[in-house]
């Protein structure tokens, strides 16, 4: 792999030499690695998962887009200050963001932001709160992108309607075992369905504005300092157009779930409504640009994001792991009932949620 990695690199306009790698482990697709260089900065190189998303170069377009924006408006600062606020790309060799190999693959390196931790989890309200501001300012930043600009690069990938019909698929080519074993995860998702669609009408009856959305803004994709102030938003992989919602609700999924989503014990999982209440305050701080209409669903969304993931993960389970990288036979079952039993704990402080994001 040293020899792959040091090949690799040696495409882009990196101006010191490859000295060494480790392998980050941080996402479920791509395959991504710190580079250690004789000189700093260091960088982070990323092979794109082409099986996951074949569109692989649209995709690297849409990441260095958006960097330039965020970098444009953030040209106050110094150069060094932005390095630690936004992704920024080295260029390839041939004046491109990516290197092509023999197999088809796409790479693309970023500069590595020193002194900078993650979290699968939240573990107090200022992470929480500061995850919101974060979050927050990414849309504030991103709100006048020209999202015609913008590539899709995964159809439909918060349709809860489309994702709904992967699973029926799924099922109808699942074992008799399998589909018994999973019962209870079926009866979830045929109770909830409905009202896990409400999004999708809304986009469809344009009562929603289309925005510049990040798409996976987990606690896990944001960079902090080690006295918990938030740097970065990163893993602009499924950087597209959609609904605020998107980001909002699958942050909230990940800050506000008392275990990780690999957690097997579900009484270890919960719903922390302080952690919401900071980062709410936090994104709402940053963002200003909120209509009424965007408002009154931000609470369901609370319960669509971790539905979407639930369910994306049961169908992966059901078509035998073949998208989420797995480390045993029933990882993708263990996720998806962790996402059903939270959504179950959103819906015993409904109530309070609604209330809080109306104030």
């Amino acid at each position: 792999m040293k020899d792959v990695l040091k090949k690799v690199i040696d495409k882009f306009q990196i101006p010191s030499e490859f000295e060494s790698f480790e392998e980050l482990n941080s996402g479920h697709i791509n395959d991504t690695f710190l580079i250690k260089t004789t000189q700093k900065p260091y960088y982070v190189l990323q092979r794109i998962n082409k099986n996951v998303f074949p569109r692989s170069k649209e995709l690297i377009e849409n990441k260095i887009y958006v960097s330039k924006h965020l970098q444009h408006k953030l040209k106050h600062l110094a150069q060094e200050e932005i390095q630690q606020k936004v992704l920024c790309f080295a260029k390839a060799k041939d004046n491109t963001f990516f290197y092509e190999d023999n197999d088809g693959y796409f790479w693309n390196a970023s500069i590595f932001i020193e002194d900078s931790i993650t979290y699968l989890k939240a573990e107090n309200t200022q992470i929480a709160f500061e995850a919101g501001k974060k979050t927050g300012e990414f849309l504030e930043l991103t709100k006048d992108i020209d999202v015609a600009n913008i590539h899709t690069i995964l159809e439909d990938f918060h349709s809860v309607s489309v994702r709904y019909h992967q699973f029926k698929t799924a099922l109808q080519n699942a074992s008799e075992e399998t589909i018994k074993r999973s019962k209870e995860q079926i009866c979830f998702i045929e109770s909830h369905i409905k009202e896990m669609q409400q999004l999708d009408t809304a986009i469809e009856q344009k009562l929603l504005p289309l925005r510049l959305t990040h798409n996976d803004t987990k606690i896990s994709n944001i960079l902090f300092s080690k006295e918990n102030k938030a740097l970065c938003l990163i893993d602009t992989d499924t950087v597209m157009k959609g609904v605020l919602h998107f980001d909002y609700g699958d942050a909230i999924r990940t800050i506000c779930n008392t275990a990780d989503e690999d957690e097997r014990d579900i009484n270890k999982i919960a719903f922390n409504f302080e952690f919401f209440k900071s980062y709410t305050q936090g994104f709402f701080q940053e963002f200003k640009s909120a209509t009424q209409q965007e408002i009154n669903l931000l609470p369901v969304s609370i319960k669509i994001l971790p539905f979407i993931m639930g369910l994306r993960f049961f169908t992966d389970f059901l078509n035998n792991n073949v998208y989420f990288k797995t480390v045993y036979e029933t990882h993708n079952l263990d996720r998806a009932i962790n996402q059903f039993a939270l959504i179950n704990h959103i819906e015993n402080k409904y109530q309070e949620i609604v209330k809080c994001i109306a104030t």
